[in-house]
């Protein structure tokens, strides 16, 4: 296995951890305690008392009718959503470059967390004047356009759990009460596609459209905003075919097949 950069603190149990999961990993087959012990250079005992705990949050599992061990799914789970953020930005990138070049506004792709817009990329509008966003940032789901259409498509504990909280009002156009929004996201889900219209900052028009993984699950967002002077309410309408359309390009290519969903 190659050398690693050594931490400026080390967490001996952490990085024991680590290093079994990276030997499990590396191996097509499974592997018993003594072996890993021998490999990892740890007592036997200090090996059993990891792979416990890793058994028992499924990041490792037993070879059935065995006492060797291989990864468990929780380690696949992982392993599959950091491989399709890697993906979908790579994908994504190409059609929010488009709608940028398109409509003259910035471009965005997002995801959902807890209540609130990750921003995982953005292509900016060359215009002086323009939204900004960070990657890296976060915005309430309830009062973006990119928000709204992931909120749209979460089960409803995610929306009841999100319409149970306190609705900051950031503009005059904030929604502050749940049953609008509730029957906003309805619009949503029957259209394919969600406005802003200058909800969390006055001065910005957001429009979004939802992106699926290969089994159907929203798992982004693609975004165009841009200042309400230039892009209004009316004029960000008249590309809801253009984004919707964009978003499904990006769906098929992460292998969402309308006809068989």
């Amino acid at each position: 296995m190659a050398d690693r950069p050594s931490p400026k603190r080390f967490l001996h149990s952490l990085n024991h951890a680590l290093d079994l999961l990276e030997q499990l990993g590396h191996e097509e087959g499974d592997l018993g305690v003594t072996e890993l012990a021998a490999r990892l250079g740890l007592s036997k005992a200090a090996v059993h008392g990891i792979v416990a705990n890793l058994e028992s949050r499924h990041y490792v599992r037993k070879t059935p009718g065995t006492m060797r061990y291989q990864l468990g799914h929780r380690a696949w789970e992982l392993g599959v959503a950091a491989g399709e953020r890697i993906e979908l930005r790579g994908i994504a990138r190409q059609h929010l470059t488009a709608l940028t070049a398109l409509t003259g506004e910035s471009s965005q792709l997002s995801e959902y967390d807890g209540g609130e817009v990750l921003y995982l990329d953005k292509v900016a509008s060359l215009n002086p004047v323009q939204a900004v966003v960070r990657i890296g940032g976060r915005a309430p789901a309830y009062c973006v356009a990119t928000g709204k259409v992931l909120l749209a498509f979460q089960p409803k504990e995610e929306v009841d759990a999100v319409c149970a909280r306190p609705f900051m009002r950031y503009t005059e156009h904030t929604i502050t009460d749940p049953h609008v929004l509730r029957m906003q996201l309805e619009e949503i889900r029957a259209r394919g596609w969600a406005i802003n219209r200058g909800e969390y900052r006055g001065e910005i028009v957001g429009l979004a459209a939802p992106v699926r993984d290969f089994s159907g699950q929203v798992i982004a967002s693609i975004s165009i905003s841009g200042p309400s002077y230039r892009f209004s309410v009316e004029h960000a309408e008249t590309f809801a075919k253009d984004i919707v359309s964009a978003a499904s390009a990006i769906s098929r290519k992460l292998g969402f097949n309308r006809e068989a969903a």
